[in-house]
């Protein structure tokens, strides 16, 4: 079923766009309006200026890419309160009757439950057989269990770590420390702004796959610049991360084509390539 959008606001920059049931597959040209029409509600994009620059784009390369702190410093600046204030769904590896996430709000898979990062003590014994975690929780839990002040003797299916722009990323070396502490196998995700899975790590653990149909990447100076098709709750046009990586385009042995992210990792220069983004 076709809907029909309107941007609502000043007469000048009222435009109709177009798009289908999200329960289909878009085109590329129907996810580029939607998120268009999602940004042009953010206060952000409501200045004239920024506006009509952003209605005249034909396609991303003409929209300019925007340092990721800007977003985050002033992230009420890129909401879009007509967008669905529904979480991102946690997506598991495979299915557990008792994950506990730490440290980020998402809808839970039936058999998992969450807690805020400063209540980790609540681990202490419980049955817990996955965690879910940012890498911020993920260090805390470890440092905790390696002094001893912290038990986990259920935990035996998995750890996922949670990252992206706002939880950061592992370090380099961390994978091999967490397997030492905690004994169980890792499974990197990357989640947008909204909670959206933009790629996850499968059981072969060669990298995380990207899902192209949910996100679109560029190199721009050794660095990566995102675009979220679904994150309409805090649009991302043409972000520049701060985050680097290496691209492997070979069908994974687990039968997933979807590109595989390598060694994703923060940029060394990172202020210089996101001042660079702010001036592009």
């Amino acid at each position: 079923m076709n809907v029909v959008l309107r941007v609502r606001g000043n007469p000048w920059w009222i435009r109709r766009i177009e798009t289908v049931s999200p329960a289909v597959e878009l085109s590329p040209e129907e996810k580029f309006r939607r998120l268009v029409n999602a940004a042009l509600a953010t206060p952000y994009f409501t200045q004239r200026e920024r506006a009509e620059s952003l209605l005249a784009a034909q396609s991303l390369k003409d929209i300019p890419v925007m340092p990721v702190r800007q977003v985050l410093d002033h992230k009420s600046h890129f909401l879009n309160p007509k967008a669905d204030k529904a979480r991102g769904m946690l997506r598991l590896p495979f299915a557990s009757s008792a994950c506990v996430v730490v440290g980020k709000k998402l809808r839970l898979p039936k058999g998992s439950t969450a807690i805020e990062e400063n209540a980790i003590y609540k681990l202490h014994l419980s049955p817990t057989r996955m965690l879910a975690a940012t890498p911020s929780a993920i260090r805390r839990i470890c440092a905790l269990v390696e002094a001893r002040a912290l038990a986990l003797p259920n935990l035996c299916e998995a750890v996922v770590v949670l990252q992206g722009l706002e939880e950061g990323l592992l370090y380099a070396g961390e994978r091999d420390m967490l397997w030492r502490c905690l004994g169980v196998p890792i499974f990197e995700q990357w989640l947008g702004l909204d909670g959206e899975l933009l790629a996850s790590e499968c059981g072969v653990h060669q990298g995380m796959h990207f899902r192209g149909n949910r996100a679109e990447l560029e190199e721009i100076d050794g660095g990566l610049v995102l675009t979220s098709w679904f994150g309409l709750r805090t649009p991302v046009l043409r972000v520049a991360t701060g985050f680097k990586a290496e691209a492997d385009h070979r069908v994974c042995p687990c039968g997933d084509d979807q590109p595989i992210i390598l060694n994703l990792a923060m940029v060394q220069n990172a202020a210089k390539v996101l001042q660079q983004a702010a001036m592009a």
